[in-house]
């Protein structure tokens, strides 16, 4: 079987690891609708495939891994947008979350610069996540008249302390590399890239020794441990996702962040970020 690289998904299959790699720079390796579906085909032909024994997802240049964009592309304008679309926008990232983690063989998810949003709720499906210490972790979809409903109100409640999960989904502010490991949020940070790459080949050949068997079985059980109550928070991010995009919160959110800030939603005006030095 060949695992063909498209435009924006490079696929390589080296010693039984299927290497995903998003190549949407022109998105900033966001979740597109192409990106969307590009991944859920690369997924659907790597499933039942005995050659490969693990799967790793990337992002190229810096490795961040930026979040839905789709939601700029399911109609002509922002405004354009309705309730069917809102569901489906939910419906999209739910299908492909759940391809990933019912994957029979382990998913490992590189974040080396981070993830944010949909980007993040995607990675969080995988069974491990490699970052650095540096890497930038974030929810924002509170502060852009949106839900994190792709997962990430669901999967950060159960991974990270109850607390933590609430600061960083109710105030949209972000989580270092070191930070989201202590929380829980990755499975491990390191100070370089050379120490990821190491620890990377490491669970690569830890994962020579492991039954494909096994793997597969166990990675059910684990998730049996969160199926029904897990989809059961799925449907109210749904419901969740739909009303608030028709308050019409989104298009103030997402106009100010194209101006460069975020929108004061007390006092109706745009907050223009500083700029870093």
């Amino acid at each position: 079987m060949t695992y063909p690289s498209t435009a924006i998904l490079d696929s390589q299959l080296n010693d039984g690891v299927l290497w995903l790699t998003k190549q949407n720079a022109d998105e900033n390796y966001g979740m597109s609708l192409a990106m969307l579906d590009a991944l859920s085909r690369a997924l659907d032909n790597a499933r039942e495939s005995a050659e490969i024994r693990a799967i790793a997802i990337d992002a190229g240049g810096r490795g961040f891994h930026s979040g839905a964009i789709a939601v700029t592309q399911l109609q002509p304008t922002l405004e354009a947008l309705g309730r069917d679309d809102f569901q489906r926008l939910v419906q999209l990232g739910h299908a492909l979350g759940k391809k990933i983690a019912q994957l029979p063989m382990p998913v490992i998810a590189i974040a080396r610069g981070g993830a944010l949003g949909g980007g993040l709720e995607l990675l969080l499906r995988s069974d491990f996540i490699f970052c650095l210490e540096q890497s930038r972790f974030s929810f924002p979809e509170v502060t852009l008249g949106f839900v994190a409903a792709w997962g990430g109100t669901q999967l950060s409640a159960r991974l990270m302390p109850f607390r933590r999960a609430q600061e960083m989904l109710l105030l949209g502010e972000g989580l270092t590399g070191r930070q989201a490991e202590d929380y829980g949020l990755v499975t491990r940070a390191f100070s370089t890239n050379e120490a990821l790459e190491a620890h990377l080949e490491s669970v690569l050949t830890r994962l020579r020794v492991c039954s494909p068997a096994s793997l597969r079985w166990t990675k059910e059980c684990l998730y049996a441990a969160w199926d029904g109550a897990l989809e059961i928070g799925l449907e109210k991010e749904l419901e969740a996702e739909t009303e608030t995009m028709a308050s019409g919160d989104f298009l103030k959110g997402l106009a100010a962040l194209n101006s460069g800030g975020n929108f004061d939603y007390v006092a109706g005006t745009t907050i223009v970020k500083p700029r870093r030095q």
